[in-house]
C-alpha cells in the first residue's frame, strides 16, 4: 500500500517562494499544484499576465488552459476583469 501523500496546500508553489532565477517546470507539477495555480488565477488574473510575461503565452495556455488565458486577455482589453455578472432584479 503506498504511503499517504502530503496535503496539497503544503505542496503548492507559492508565488512569493519562486526566486527570480528559478524556473517553473510544468511537467514537475502535481495535479494538485496545477489546480492550485488555476484556483489562484481565477481570483487574481494578474497571475496569468505575470506567467505569460515570464514564461510565454504557450506556457500560460498549458498551465491555465487556452480558453481561460484567451478570456483573461480579451477582458483585460476592456479595462476590467469581472468574469461574473449580477442579474437585474425585476421591479
Amino acid at each position: 500500500m503506498p504511503a499517504p501523500r502530503p496535503a496539497a496546500a503544503a505542496m503548492e508553489p507559492e508565488l512569493e517562494d519562486l526566486d527570480d532565477d528559478q524556473d517553473l517546470v510544468l511537467e514537475d507539477l502535481t495535479r494538485e499544484q496545477v489546480l492550485g495555480w488555476r484556483d489562484r488565477a481565477a481570483t487574481d488574473h494578474q497571475i496569468v499576465h505575470d506567467h505569460s510575461a515570464r514564461y510565454g503565452e504557450h506556457s500560460a495556455q498549458r498551465l491555465f488552459t487556452r480558453a481561460f488565458v484567451s478570456t483573461v486577455q480579451r477582458l483585460s482589453g476592456l479595462g476590467h476583469l469581472d468574469l461574473g455578472y449580477t442579474p437585474w432584479r425585476q421591479a
